[in-house]
């Protein structure tokens, strides 16, 4: 069946010399939300492979920041305000993507906001020895009702909250503009209303004039109201139950017989799992005294896989900083680049700094700071791409020119 939506577009093209108009080619337009085409193409696939969502992918951790395989469950979450929609359900002001994380022992985490992005796709030669970690791993029954119950509990409210932090300043903005606007004009109705009721008595005309002033008056006071109701649904905000969208298995590379080995040089991907967890405290306790130093105020973020471990606000001004810390080897040559970090450095360029932190025999050397890491990482990494390899001595020469 053929979608008359997709009909009017029959053709979407990336070459700006066939999207210009004219001699005979159609106007190019905008590809984004809210547009048709995008709209239709969406419905489209998931009535077709909608499907393929519920079922459980299987991915490779390259970076090994697991000993075992585990689970992520995909949720979504949305936030309602008190206002009715066109379909009779409430209003969506909010939605968002949640990631639980399921341990080999069952026991239930924040996966954080894209956990999928620092992971690849089975290569051919992995395919079977995938398939036998994964009849082999026992994670419990029920894991939907389990993440669905974990989502609700701990990661609904931030959603929430987060929502309520940004709608309703917003919200107490337009009521304010609403009050002042309004009421000034009902204040002038009144006040002309008995300035011509007393011109009207005093020429013994009809009272219309200020009898259709009173009007105005009145029907402006319940607009008031009806708005000030309106605000009022708009900041009663509450949290649906999350609902599964998706799962997957993400398996350590260093579990399938087929993955690459890591660089050995490369302490924070050591296979030794006690080295590479003391590299990454000592790292992180040398970069955090050296933001209290600085007058910041750091908090370990690690744990929230967000693309950074510390979020640090700027002493004076209050703006936050992301630093990503990577602890090596003295004599390391390289340090990986997560796709998840690459791409949040570009996203808040200006905001962001690597922190490299030299190891030797035990003793932390002071941090090389390099703010704005994304001028030396190159291209953006492909759709397969998850991690990348920096070189220490561009790193080092980036840092001293800053």
């Amino acid at each position: 069946r053929a979608d008359p939506v997709l009909e009017r577009y029959r053709r979407v093209c990336f070459d700006k010399a066939d999207a210009g108009g004219g001699a005979g080619r159609p106007q190019a337009a905008l590809v984004a939300p809210g547009h048709p085409l995008l709209a239709a193409l969406v419905d489209a696939t998931l009535e077709r492979h909608g499907d393929l969502l519920a079922r459980c992918a299987v991915l490779v951790d390259e970076a090994n920041r697991s000993a075992e395989p585990r689970v992520v469950a995909c949720l979504r979450q949305t936030v309602h305000d008190g206002r009715t929609g066109a379909d009779g359900g409430p209003v969506k002001v909010a939605e968002r993507l949640l990631f639980v994380r399921f341990d080999a022992d069952g026991a239930a985490g924040d996966a954080g906001p894209a956990p999928y992005l620092d992971c690849r796709p089975l290569r051919a030669g992995e395919r079977e020895h995938a398939a036998e970690l994964a009849r082999a791993e026992r994670f419990g029954d029920s894991l939907e009702d389990r993440a669905r119950a974990f989502a609700a509990a701990e990661l609904a409210p931030r959603c929430l909250r987060e929502a309520r932090e940004r709608l309703l300043p917003e919200i107490d903005k337009v009521e304010a503009a609403v009050r002042e606007r309004l009421r000034r004009e009902i204040a002038y109705l009144q006040r002309r209303a008995l300035e011509l009721e007393a011109e009207e008595r005093a020429a013994g005309a009809p009272r219309l004039n200020s009898a259709n002033l009173r009007s105005q008056s009145e029907e402006l006071e319940a607009r008031l109201e009806s708005r000030l109701a309106e605000l009022r649904r708009r900041r009663d905000l509450t949290a649906a139950p999350p609902e599964i969208c998706g799962a997957a298995l993400v398996v350590p590379a260093a579990r399938l017989a087929a993955a690459e080995e890591l660089p050995a040089a490369d302490l924070a991907e050591a296979p030794d799992a006690d080295a590479r967890a003391a590299a990454e405290a000592a790292a992180m306790r040398a970069v955090m005294d050296r933001e209290r130093a600085l007058g910041h105020d750091p908090r370990d973020v690690s744990a929230e896989d967000r693309g950074y471990d510390i979020e640090s606000r700027a002493a004076g001004t209050g703006r936050l900083r992301f630093v990503e810390v990577k602890g090596r080897r003295a004599d390391a040559r390289a340090v990986t680049i997560t796709r998840n970090e690459m791409l949040a450095a570009w996203n808040a360029r200006g905001a962001y700094i690597l922190a490299l932190v030299p190891l030797e025999s035990g003793f932390t050397h002071a941090p090389i700071y390099l703010p704005d890491p994304a001028r030396i990482f190159g291209a953006e990494p492909g759709f397969a791409e998850v991690s990348r390899a920096i070189s220490v001595e561009e790193i080092r020469r980036a840092a001293e020119k800053t």
